[in-house]
C-alpha cells in the first residue's frame, strides 16, 4: 500500500474556496496548483506528487539573453536557468518557499524575501495574496525594496488557461485585448488585433503581445472558450503592459496543447538588458499589481 506523501514536492498545500470556486495554492513559489469552479478547471493543474510548475515570475518574467545585464553602471551575471538557450528565465522565486502570513476559507497570503545574490544584489520583499469570490480568483502581488539602493524589477505570472478537462486548445476560441508586439528597436505594433474570437487551430505561439487596457476599467483581458461553451477570462490591471502567449508545443506529451499560457508581464522579454518598461524601485518603495481569472 502506497504511503501518503509526508511532504509534497510543492510543499504545504493551502486549500481555499468560495462561490463554487476552489483553489490550491502551494508553498513553493506561491504557485497555483489547481483552480476549478464546480469541477470545471479554469487553469491547467498538476498533481500533489509532482514537482511544482512555478507560476509567479519575479524579479523578471520571460528571458534575459545570456543572463547578463547592466544596471546603474554595474554589470551583473544571472544564473543560466535555460542553459540550452543560454538564457536566464522567469526570475529567481519559482522554486523558493514562501511563508504563510494569513489563511482564511477564501484567501491565503504568502510572503518571502529575495535576498541579495551576485547576479541580483538587491533585497526585495514579496507578498502574494490569492483570494476567491463570485468573481473568481484575484491575485495581488506586492513588492517592496527593502535594501539601501534602487533595484530593477519586472513582474510576470504563468497561468495556463484550460479549454475544459480532456480537451485540446486547437478547437477552442481565443481573443484578447492585445496587439502583436515586435521587440525590434524601436518597437512597433502590428495592425492586427486579437479582439475577435478565433479558433487557435494549429497555430504555434510563443509570442509577445502588447496589452490594450480598457479606458473604462484600466484592465486588459484574454478569453478562451472551450467545447463546453464556457469561457475562462484572465484580466490584468494596467501595470501589465504585455501578454506572452504560449501554446505549449514543447511540453511533455501529456501536457502538450492541453492549455494555453497567457502570461501578464509588466515588461517585455529581455527588459533587464533593453530597459524597456523596466521598473526601478527606490529604497522603501512599494509596487502593487493585480490580475485574476474567472469562469464566464
Amino acid at each position: 500500500m502506497q504511503q501518503p506523501l509526508t511532504c509534497p514536492p510543492s510543499g504545504k498545500q493551502f486549500h481555499i474556496s468560495a462561490a463554487g470556486y476552489c483553489a490550491v495554492i502551494v508553498e513553493v513559489g506561491a504557485g497555483i496548483r489547481r483552480l476549478e469552479r464546480n469541477g470545471r478547471p479554469l487553469l491547467a493543474s498538476y498533481e500533489e506528487d509532482v514537482i511544482c510548475d512555478g507560476a509567479h515570475l519575479i524579479p523578471w518574467p520571460n528571458r534575459v539573453l545570456g543572463g547578463h545585464y547592466t544596471f546603474m553602471g554595474q554589470r551583473y551575471q544571472l544564473p543560466l536557468t535555460e542553459p540550452e538557450a543560454n538564457n536566464a528565465i522567469h526570475g529567481l522565486l519559482r522554486w523558493e518557499p514562501f511563508d504563510v502570513v494569513a489563511l482564511t476559507q477564501r484567501a491565503v497570503t504568502l510572503a518571502t524575501t529575495l535576498h541579495p545574490t551576485p547576479g541580483y544584489p538587491f533585497t526585495l520583499g514579496v507578498c502574494l495574496h490569492h483570494e476567491l469570490s463570485e468573481l473568481g480568483l484575484t491575485v495581488i502581488t506586492e513588492m517592496i525594496n527593502q535594501g539601501n539602493d534602487p533595484c530593477p524589477v519586472a513582474v510576470g505570472h504563468h497561468p495556463y488557461l484550460s479549454p475544459a478537462l480532456g480537451e485540446k486548445i486547437d478547437s477552442a476560441l481565443f481573443s484578447a485585448s492585445a496587439l502583436v508586439f515586435d521587440d525590434a528597436t524601436p518597437p512597433t505594433l502590428a495592425s492586427t488585433s486579437l479582439g475577435t474570437p478565433q479558433p487557435i487551430g494549429a497555430q504555434i505561439l510563443d509570442t509577445t503581445f502588447a496589452a490594450r487596457p480598457s479606458s473604462t476599467t484600466n484592465q486588459s483581458w484574454a478569453r478562451l472558450t472551450g467545447a463546453d461553451g464556457r469561457t475562462v477570462e484572465l484580466w490584468a490591471d494596467d501595470s501589465y503592459r504585455y501578454l506572452q502567449l504560449f501554446t505549449g508545443d514543447t511540453l511533455a506529451s501529456h501536457r502538450r496543447r492541453r492549455a494555453i499560457a497567457v502570461e501578464p508581464m509588466t515588461a517585455p522579454p529581455n527588459a533587464f538588458q533593453s530597459g524597456q518598461d523596466l521598473l526601478v524601485l527606490q529604497p522603501g518603495q512599494t509596487l502593487e499589481t493585480r490580475w485574476g481569472v474567472q469562469l464566464l
